[in-house]
């Protein structure tokens, strides 16, 4: 079969639609349509199968979570063959991370293929949940190789600059302890939840000390995400925090 050609079931299928589909999302025809269409389903559109068995993504999303780690420390570690263990852990951390994944599924317009019974605007991770069970969909079908193929020509080089990732470090709150540590402060972290009466929801407020003086403070949806505005607040202020490169 010639590269980028539909086999020959595609002719035959009264689907074409959604192998066209997989072929502008992947790159690729699939040889399986069936495990496509689960990597859309959203467990609250599960497809039944007896009366014990009901389909959805989860199953090729924990799935498409390994592989897809997988495959990003591969390419990391022949990408950047002098870096130490820790600058690859982070590297990986940050390419996989929800926000991440979530900001490149809806960059590939996943949100308009998704069967869902719930409202998911605003839920975004179910965004980033359906990438990776793409991925595990990917697996499945075509194996390891394809799905490097996949994830390198997708995912990375569409979405993310390695190089301009390497050169800066948003984990501010680990540099922010480093430079405590290096320079024998003991810094305190004061975290608060508060109970927004306006969008019914609650949200975290942070506070970095040093002694009686606050280097940062910062609001986030979670303790981390407060932590992490805390530190960058306190990152700029002090103007002596350096980028870890390792």
């Amino acid at each position: 079969m010639l590269k980028g050609f539909p086999p020959v079931k595609y002719f035959l299928s009264k689907d074409k639609k959604f192998y066209k589909l997989i072929f502008r999302l992947v790159g690729f025809y699939p040889s399986s349509l069936k495990v496509y269409k689960i990597a859309f389903t959203h467990k609250s559109a599960s497809r039944s199968i007896d009366s014990s068995k009901r389909l959805n993504n989860e199953r090729l999303e924990f799935l498409g979570d390994a592989i897809l780690a997988s495959i990003v420390a591969d390419i990391l570690f022949f990408y950047f063959p002098y870096k130490k263990e820790g600058f690859l852990t982070k590297m990986r951390a940050r390419i996989v991370s929800r926000e991440q994944l979530n900001e490149i599924a809806l960059n590939m317009g996943l949100q308009f293929h998704i069967v869902s019974h719930n409202t998911i605007n605003g839920t975004k991770n179910i965004y980033g949940n359906a990438l990776e069970a793409l991925i595990g969909a990917i697996y499945v079908d075509k194996g390891y190789e394809k799905t490097k193929e996949f994830i390198i020509r997708r995912i990375i080089n569409k979405n993310i600059n390695l190089k301009e990732m390497a050169a800066t470090d948003s984990d501010y709150k680990s540099q922010v302890i480093e430079w405590g540590q290096k320079n024998k402060l003991d810094l305190i972290f004061e975290d608060e939840e508060v109970d927004s009466t306006e969008q019914n929801n609650l949200y975290f407020i942070s506070t970095i000390k040093l002694g009686d003086q606050i280097l940062g403070k910062g609001k986030g949806l979670s303790k981390k995400e407060a932590q992490q505005n805390a530190s960058k607040e306190a990152f700029v202020k002090t103007g002596e925090l350096t980028i870890c490169s390792d």
